[in-house]
């Protein structure tokens, strides 16, 4: 799944499995759509390779973000038709001098270039969508993230966006020790290391959440709703 028989060695991932890690989605929850980063100093204005998408901005991803946002797009098709939460969960970048970037990368999104910051309109919020505004890896860490969803009743998070080795993964352990079910949707999940996207993908998938596609998201919760209501 995922790519990562072809990173991590057969024999460590029978340790895992003779250890007892890893565990399948529950679905029976109540879902939210949670869209972590997915703006255009972490994809890039152009399709291309990560090394061309980082002349632009240097946390660029290129094509694997443009792919994901288009797997992004169709996940939320389903959960707007569904009248399920959507959540989006964005890097402040100005408050940046005052709390730090959200990595120690020596060379940060200028600040001046607004265009950086915005969500590609592809998948835009629309009234009603909250964005909660981050200054650090997790979109839990000292957020009204967790609040939001309570309220809301969700106790299930599936993640999209980027990137799969930083804030995803940040994000993800948060969600996992705050008492969510969470589900990583891998083809709506991006990183600029194709190797750390497998491995950080394996990893948490052992440890601290699961791991879908879009589709195979969509068609579980299409089939728990369906469930729901011919038992009312």
């Amino acid at each position: 799944m995922a790519g990562w028989e072809d990173v991590v060695p057969e024999s460590e991932r029978e340790i895992y499995r003779k250890a007892g890690f890893g565990k399948s989605a529950r679905w029976d929850g109540k879902p939210a759509l949670i869209i972590v980063d997915a703006l255009w100093s972490f994809i890039g204005h152009e399709p291309v390779d990560v090394l061309s998408a980082i002349d632009e901005y240097p946390t660029a991803c290129g094509k694997a973000g443009w792919d994901g946002l288009e797997k992004i797009a169709a996940g939320l098709e389903y959960f707007r038709n569904s009248g399920l939460p959507v959540v989006y969960v964005c890097a402040d970048g100005s408050l940046r001098d005052i709390y730090g970037a959200t990595t120690r990368t020596r060379n940060p999104v200028s600040l001046q270039d607004r265009d950086a910051f915005e969500i590609p309109e592809v998948i835009a919020p629309v009234a009603g969508e909250p964005i909660v505004k981050k200054t650090k890896a997790s979109g839990f860490f000292r957020t009204p993230l967790d609040i939001l969803l309570r309220k809301a009743g969700v106790d299930t998070v599936l993640l999209t966006g980027c990137t799969t080795s930083g804030c995803i993964r940040a994000t993800a352990v948060d969600s996992h020790s705050l008492g969510f079910e969470t589900i990583l949707l891998e083809d709506a999940i991006w990183d600029r290391s194709s190797f750390s996207h497998a491995v950080s993908l394996f990893e948490l998938s052992m440890k601290y959440a699961s791991v879908a596609t879009v589709d195979e998201a969509c068609s579980q919760l299409r089939k728990n709703l369906q469930q729901d209501g011919a038992s009312k």
